[in-house]
């Protein structure tokens, strides 16, 4: 991998390292602005354009990587990513897949199994302890499990691309 390239994943993680707890902070200043200006189903089309287009571009990635079961891996990321969130009760629920799973994929792609795996747990554990603490939100033992679920799925999706 170039130096650039590897810049750049740093970049990501960086970006979703700090997205993360923005998310929880601000989450409902956010979810708020959002279903004022595209409503709930605006939002859904937003998080399916999303989850598409990354989709894509896992695709994209996966065509320059050896072939290690890519079709496998492009319909458990289609499952877990595409179908699992519509069955979400709160539309909103689904950033948990975006976000967590961009975790998990780049902390794979920067970090040997343990450590990415380790980081999934931690950072999913965390953000949900931040929100039992705020007094505007409600830490939760099941989204700790779609933050971690999340994570694994992108750290799967990342095999083929490990270090």
């Amino acid at each position: 991998m170039s130096g650039g390239a590897r810049r750049g994943l740093w970049l990501a993680w960086l970006l979703v390292l700090g997205l993360i707890p923005l998310l929880s902070v601000q989450g409902r200043t956010l979810r708020r602005l959002v279903y004022e200006s595209i409503g709930r189903q605006g939002l859904a089309w937003l998080f399916l354009g999303v989850s598409v287009a990354l989709a894509v571009l896992l695709a994209r990635w996966l065509k320059g990587r050896p072939a290690r079961a890519h079709g496998l891996l492009l319909a458990a990321a289609a499952a877990l990513f595409l179908v699992v969130p519509l069955f979400l009760p709160l539309v909103d629920e689904r950033l948990h897949f975006l976000v967590f799973g961009a975790w998990g994929f780049l902390s794979m792609l920067l970090f040997p199994l343990p450590w990415a795996l380790f980081s999934v747990v931690l950072v999913g554990g965390l953000d949900e302890l931040l929100q039992w603490w705020l007094p505007d939100r409600v830490g939760d033992w099941r989204d700790v499990g779609f933050n971690v679920l999340a994570g694994l799925g992108g750290i799967v999706l990342a095999w083929p691309g490990r270090r």
